[in-house]
């Protein structure tokens, strides 16, 4: 049996994820990262995307993450992300009219750059959702 490690996941409004995994793989700034059993101590920050949890029965739950922070230490993984959504909350339509609403406001010529960045977070976060709701689809 794989060597385990403990993981939670919570936001302001909730623990959105807590269980042993085997391994996990979240996006970081600089790019993916993966932590097994034993890691070494450090702290991360977390981009928008998906996170996968691998458990000991091999079985994988995703979640989707906005920004925030990881830590590692004493064989525990800690995320504190300002929101997060199993893949079964997902609401994919949600998801999609938030896609079409960004793409839009991208496409105004007359917006200001600060809008467009706006606009362009919101689109990659909508998409990080589906992403995660399609995993399993």
């Amino acid at each position: 049996m794989a060597a385990s490690l403990q993981v939670r996941v919570i936001t302001p409004e909730k623990v959105v994820f807590e269980g042993s995994c085997t391994q996990v793989q979240y996006p970081g700034e600089d790019g993916l990262y993966g932590v097994l059993a034993n890691h070494a101590p450090m702290v991360t920050t977390v981009d928008a995307g998906v996170i996968t949890l691998k458990q000991a029965d091999g079985s994988e739950e995703h979640l989707f993450v906005s920004s925030g922070f990881a830590q590692v230490a004493r064989n525990e993984l800690r995320f504190a992300v300002n929101s997060g959504e199993l893949e079964g909350e997902i609401d994919m339509e949600r998801a999609e009219r938030a896609a079409t609403r960004a793409r839009e406001r991208i496409a105004q010529s007359k917006q200001s750059a600060i809008d467009s960045i706006r606009a362009q977070a919101s689109l990659r976060r909508a998409l990080m959702r589906m992403r995660a709701k399609r995993r399993r689809s």
